[in-house]
């Protein structure tokens, strides 16, 4: 669930920030296979564009600042409402502009149009549910040598202690609309912006460190870092973003449920024999499961399947101009819908 802690989660930081995304320069697009996978041009176009090399920090820098700043007022706001806009519009509609923008079809790039078989899909949530219970081991381990006041300050369960009704939505929309903005906007956009320029074992660790960096939590670090490295293995060995997104739903839907029914937080009361063993028992379950999932994924596709141009003419260096107009009026819908956040908090205030 990616909400700004408590004491983070305040309007403050207020940069102009749009969604983009750092494209290769001229120098970058060298010839040979070094350079990068070619772009495979759509169906009819008669080819590739040539190697293709992306950087994925300018967009992560752009998702921090809007993340920090509008993200952050939008959950000061509303908690579950303010979620909710977080997730489409820091994460979501970014990914979609920034590969759109890069004269890249948003489809392929983001991993989202090859279907994955089901039993693959099924692998993903049941890995996701055994991460949950090593990430909870690595969590509690962590709460062990860090200071006090950082578990007190970076405490989740809060975000569940309003009514009825705003938990229910919290869970809903951390169980499954944040799952899949995420996953597009790090296994989709980041891990295959990193896959243009490193091996597939460098961009799945790059594209989990920033996952984990982007959660501004130092409690939950080691363990959203494994689970994020997770997600973007099983996105590569498919090549498709649903597994990750089960996997993400999966975590994320048994720390909401375990919330909402009151259960012990993993850090609570941890010491390091329950810790190691919440660990162990967790790799122990997700160990076989993986294998499974390795062994119906014998042949990742390349990283050139999911660079296809608009237009293979051209560069895949950024411009908002070739960002769709429809992404212009979604975000116009957006400042709307923020400023309705605005008005629901003052009239909620006593």
């Amino acid at each position: 669930m990616e909400t700004l802690p408590p004491d983070i989660a305040s309007p403050g930081v207020a940069p102009d920030a749009s969604p983009s995304a750092a494209g290769a320069s001229g120098a970058d697009r060298r010839e040979g296979a070094a350079a990068g996978p070619a772009a495979a041009g759509p169906p009819g176009s008669g080819g590739a564009i040539g190697p293709v090399r992306k950087s994925p920090l300018g967009f992560f820098g752009a998702v921090m600042l809007l993340y920090l700043s509008l993200g952050s007022a939008a959950q000061a706001f509303h908690p579950a409402l303010g979620l909710a806009w977080t997730e489409v519009f820091v994460f979501l509609l970014p990914a979609g502009a920034a590969a759109a923008g890069s004269n890249l079809r948003p489809g392929p790039f983001l991993l989202l149009s090859r279907r994955p078989r089901a039993p693959l899909v099924a692998l993903g949530l049941a890995l996701g549910a055994a991460l949950f219970v090593a990430a909870g081991g690595i969590m509690a381990l962590t709460t062990l040598v860090v200071p006090r006041a950082w578990v007190e300050a970076f405490d989740l369960s809060r975000l569940f202690a309003g009514p009825a009704w705003q938990r229910v939505a919290m869970a809903a929309v951390a169980s499954v609309l944040a799952p899949v903005a995420e996953e597009v906007a790090f296994r989709g956009y980041v891990q295959s912006a990193l896959g243009t320029r490193a091996r597939p074992a460098a961009a799945i660790l790059g594209s989990g460190l920033l996952f984990a960096l982007m959660h501004l939590d130092p409690v939950r670090f080691p363990a959203v870092l494994l689970l994020g490295v997770a997600f973007g293995w099983l996105a590569w060995r498919a090549g498709s973003l649903w597994p990750a997104v089960a996997a993400h739903v999966a975590n994320n839907a048994l720390g909401s449920g375990l919330a909402l029914s009151g259960g012990a937080d993993p850090a609570t009361g941890a010491t390091l024999a329950s810790g190691l063993a919440a660990v162990s028992v967790g790799l122990a379950c997700a160990a076989p499961v993986a294998l499974v999932y390795w062994r119906s994924t014998p042949s990742p596709p390349p990283a050139g399947e999911a660079v296809v141009p608009r237009d293979p003419a051209g560069s895949t260096r950024f411009r908002p101009s070739r960002v769709p107009a429809w992404y212009a009026a979604a975000w116009l819908a957006g400042l709307a819908s923020l400023l309705g956040l605005a008005l629901l908090a003052a009239g909620l205030s006593p």
